[in-house]
């Protein structure tokens, strides 16, 4: 059985810059969330410490664990512009287009941000631009209702593109 107090644990080593050979995972599902409603990986991710994120997942952490809202550490590298973990994220197999319990998708979260870098990446991944929100949003309008005008561009330019240009 897990002690929760171990998983927060861990996550404050990790964010303390613990190498991975001094962490003991032994007995801990990885996958757990902390009291922040975090796994270890989506802190790590949303920390942009990738030596964490890749020790993380060959200890057994699942790239597809969610927390709370059903966020992902997509979701969390997306939302903090980190285009290098979220490539090593997507080549691990993590769900370009999860959807958090409102619909918002990793391609949302770089969108609402500016990221351009990453949602490039994700739309080159085959995230679909054209994914809504509960509020009826799509990143292009998530972008542009944060003030971030030319990823909004960027992403209608390539839905049309994608669309062949109708």
């Amino acid at each position: 059985m897990n002690d929760h107090s171990s998983i927060e644990q861990l996550i404050q080593r990790i964010l303390a810059g613990a190498p991975g050979a001094q962490l003991d995972v032994e007995d801990l599902d990885l996958n757990e969330v902390g009291r922040h409603g975090r796994t270890p990986l989506m802190v790590s991710a949303a920390e942009g410490q990738l030596a964490a994120v890749k020790w993380l997942l060959r200890s057994g952490a699942s790239v597809r664990a969610t927390g709370r809202y059903g966020m992902t550490a997509l979701h969390e590298a997306s939302a903090n512009g980190d285009a290098v973990i979220a490539r090593y994220l997507l080549s691990a197999g993590a769900d370009v287009d999860a959807a958090t319990d409102q619909g918002v998708t990793p391609l949302m979260c770089a969108a609402a941000w500016g990221h351009m870098e990453t949602a490039m990446l994700l739309l080159e991944s085959q995230a679909d631009p054209e994914r809504i929100d509960c509020r009826g949003f799509t990143a292009a309008n998530s972008a542009r209702e944060k003030g971030e005008d030319e990823t909004a561009d960027l992403i209608n330019a390539y839905a049309s593109r994608s669309d062949g240009g109708s």
